[in-house]
């Protein structure tokens, strides 16, 4: 059996440091508003120096973005294509993951200094949305406006279960999402994606 490659030790650093920051900030955010915290109260939490957060980031707003780069990195490992036979299990993925990272996820979406990431994270879903789905032949709703309104939708399902302290499971609101949302919206404009989508 080969040996599994091994990861530079400075990588290991990297990813230690960038873990602690972004734990920091979930933690701070949940005690005063993100447009108070500086970086001195994120690297005393995190207890690494001031300057090592210059070393990764240029501001806290460039950490956020690497959360949001992370977190697409993530969620795009796990979930199957949102077409595939068991919507709901894909759904659930989703609701798993937020459940693993709730801090995170309300970071993200609640705040008003990610608005600028809030967008990013709907740009981000809508394309891969249309990725794997297209126009319904003879769809009344433009498939742009379905896409936006699918993302958005379910952008708002997470944020309505972690506000309510998660009262149903992840497979739950996989079930839920797919009756709310994935189905509705496919009725009313959208199709599974019978050819690659071409890239302009």
């Amino acid at each position: 059996m080969p040996a599994l490659p091994l990861i530079p030790q400075t990588d290991l650093r990297v990813r230690r440091t960038r873990r602690l920051l972004t734990q920091a900030l979930i933690e701070l955010s949940a005690e005063q508003p993100l447009e108070a915290i500086t970086v001195r109260d994120l690297t005393e939490r995190a207890e690494v120096g001031y300057a090592t957060f210059f070393r990764h980031y240029t501001s806290i707003q460039d950490l956020l973005r690497g959360a949001v780069d992370d977190l697409r990195a993530e969620l795009f490992g796990l979930l199957p294509p949102l077409a595939g036979d068991a919507p709901e299990q894909a759904g659930a993925l989703v609701f798993q993951h937020v459940q693993a990272h709730p801090g995170l996820y309300r970071l993200l979406l609640s705040s008003a200094l990610s608005l600028e990431l809030r967008n990013q994270i709907i740009a981000m879903g809508v394309e891969g949305l249309l990725d794997t789905f297209e126009a319904r032949p003879g769809a009344r709703v433009p498939v742009e406006v379905a896409a936006h309104h699918f993302i958005h939708s379910f952008l708002s399902l997470i944020e309505w279960w972690l506000q309510q302290d998660q009262p149903h499971s992840p497979e739950r609101m996989g079930e839920v999402y797919c009756e709310l949302i994935l189905r509705p919206t496919q009725a009313a404009a959208l199709q599974p994606r019978t050819a690659p989508k071409v890239q302009r």
